[in-house]
């Protein structure tokens, strides 16, 4: 964004991360919308923590190819699940959202977690993408796995719970 007031760049950016999560909302309620579609193609997507999903992703071809075939069939689907924003906080490209997850594991086990989101926008997409969580409640719903019974060296080494 060029010539850009400092304040319209923040709305700008703001404006694409909240389509963002309507576009989210909208594929989770059976819309064919395309969730992804406020993200560049070379997006850098990051999930933070020592969990089986986290990692970075360079490009929406290695999110879609990578990451959300692993991440997907972890994850309940009904009515009501998602990422629900309670704060936006923006200043320029970067956004900042703080969001409640409402879900399940895919044997319906709930998994509700907080999540911090930081997006940065430039030309009207979102070019980087980190997600944090509470990566203990993620291990024990998603993974099955309560850390103080695993082996730490094991979990860290193969990022597995045995």
């Amino acid at each position: 964004m060029t010539d850009v007031s400092p304040a319209r760049e923040t709305a700008a950016s703001r404006a694409v991360v909240e389509s963002f999560f309507a576009d989210l909302r909208a594929a989770l309620n059976g819309e064919a919308v395309n969730p992804y579609r406020t993200m560049a193609d070379d997006v850098e997507f990051v999930v933070t923590g020592r969990t089986p999903l986290s990692g970075t992703w360079r490009g929406m071809r290695a999110v879609l190819e990578e990451f959300l075939p692993a991440a997907s069939p972890l994850m309940g689907r009904a009515p009501g699940h998602g990422l629900i924003p309670t704060e936006f906080i923006a200043e320029g490209r970067r956004v900042v959202v703080l969001a409640r997850g409402r879900g399940s594991n895919a044997i319906g086990m709930p998994y509700n977690n907080s999540y911090f989101l930081w997006f940065e926008v430039e030309n009207g997409q979102i070019t980087r993408y980190i997600e944090d969580f509470d990566s203990s409640l993620a291990w024990r719903a998603i993974f099955r796995c309560h850390l103080e019974q695993a082996s730490a060296p094991k979990i860290a080494e193969d990022r597995a719970c045995t």
